[in-house]
């Protein structure tokens, strides 16, 4: 998914493996509930028991994520943390962290990232926060607000219907289904029909 709006992704995450052998998150277009994208490269036992206890309703990084714009490291975090859940990341070996957010149109896009030895310098805080907001703004490019009736259309032809079948099911014309193919078309960028549900189905749309 990545590399639907990030160029070279995998250069890119071998990158951010080496600045965070501890593991690290990333996700974008968080407004309410989940973010439209999320990857999550922490320690498998971490997450399990993340999951588990539900740490999120406490965690002071991601109350400081949800609060806060820009970076900090996580020893900077003031939040309360009444149920130990950073004391408890430090015997997963994630000693030391920093986490990133930036908003664009409401929505934020977040990095956190852990290490075992030491605290991230200003050089690596500074790359990291760039890199986030140079892949926020490629992520909400990538994000083309299609219509209900332009998705309709797309998922009935992914589904393999032909266009008349396609517009008996979805009981319009056959012009006005051409039209919403045409229009989605445009939208992506694709050269035809088959190239924008491709596009679509590569980008989480349908």
């Amino acid at each position: 998914m990545l590399d639907a709006f990030i160029p070279n992704s995998e250069d890119e995450l071998r990158a951010l493996e080496s600045i965070a052998p501890g593991g690290f998150v990333i996700g974008f277009g968080l407004r309410y509930g989940q973010p439209d994208f999320f990857l999550n490269r922490y320690p498998d036992a971490w997450t399990a028991l993340y999951e588990q206890e539900n740490y999120f309703f406490g965690d002071p990084v991601a109350a400081w994520t949800i609060t806060r714009t820009g970076s900090t490291r996580w020893t900077d975090v003031k939040f309360p943390d009444p149920r130990g859940i950073m004391k408890e990341a430090r015997n997963h070996k994630m000693n030391y962290g920093a986490t990133f957010v930036t908003k664009m149109d409401r929505k934020r896009s977040f990095m956190s990232v852990a290490r075992p030895d030491r605290e991230l310098d200003d050089s690596e805080m500074m790359m990291l926060h760039s890199k986030l907001e140079i892949w926020a703004k490629m992520f909400a490019r990538s994000r083309v607000s299609l219509t209900e009736g332009e998705l309709a259309a797309l998922i009935s032809i992914r589904d393999g219907a032909r266009q008349a079948e396609a517009a008996e099911t979805l009981k319009v014309s056959l012009s006005t289904l051409k039209l919403r193919l045409d229009s989605a078309q445009k939208k992506l960028g694709a050269p035809n029909t088959l190239s924008a549900v491709v596009m679509a189905v590569r980008r989480n749309m349908i």
